[in-house]
């Protein structure tokens, strides 16, 4: 007898969805849609909120929100109709990107489906003040966005560099770099230059080693501790 093929994740999804379309028949439906970046971050939150707004189905995805090429939001966007709702906790669980973000809502709208951000208190179903409020969230989005990357690249700049130009965390460790495993005889000579008994300068050990300055002073507080 023929094993039965497991089924994939975005086939079930596509079961549930032809099941909530055959259960409403021609009524509109309210289709929840989550998002978070990650595997290890949690949906709960969002599906609380949209289980108390009244939604017919939530549709979860662990997907980035930089774009719309998402396989969950794609197949529940196939199967929206004229007059459906799709219901999001925030603006940013529907995208991050202004541009992707109004391209997207056009889209919608010629299908006849309009968005709920509950957070926001925004309905694209209302004409006019909701559109022009939409695209400000949208830009106060992307803005947040791109100053918390300005903020995270200063602080790489910020960041001590060793003699190859890697740059090293306040322990003086290499950032994204495993830490070097001392020889005995490494460790030695750390032990001569901290008792003032070696014939090598500071650079000259670090060179010596194959280390940088700062991890030879994290080694040096080690062995201090340690006595």
């Amino acid at each position: 007898m023929k094993k039965k093929e497991k089924k994939t994740d975005e086939e079930i999804l596509q079961e549930q969805i032809k099941e909530i379309i055959k259960i409403k028949k021609n009524e509109p439906i309210l289709w929840g849609y989550s998002r978070v970046s990650t595997e290890e971050q949690s949906l709960e939150r969002q599906k609380i909120e949209l289980e108390k707004y009244g939604v017919d189905f939530i549709a979860e995805e662990k997907a980035s929100g930089k774009n719309f090429n998402r396989n969950v939001y794609k197949l529940l966007i196939e199967n929206t109709r004229k007059g459906d709702k799709i219901i999001c906790t925030t603006l940013d669980r529907f995208s991050r990107s202004v541009r992707e973000t109004v391209k997207q809502l056009e889209i919608l709208e010629e299908k006849g489906v309009t968005v709920v951000f509950l957070k926001e208190n925004i309905d694209t179903s209302q004409q006019g003040i909701s559109q022009l409020i939409l695209s400000i969230f949208s830009w106060v989005a992307e803005q947040e966005r791109l100053t918390m990357l300005e903020r995270q690249k200063l602080g790489y700049l910020a960041l001590q560099k060793d003699e190859n130009g890697r740059m090293l965390s306040k322990k003086g460790t290499v950032i994204g770099a495993r830490e070097k495993k001392l020889t005995n005889k490494q460790i030695e000579l750390i032990q001569e230059f901290k008792n003032g008994k070696s014939i090598y300068n500071l650079s000259q050990l670090a060179r010596l080693i194959n280390v940088s300055r700062p991890f030879i002073y994290k080694k040096l507080k080690e062995l201090e501790t340690a006595n």
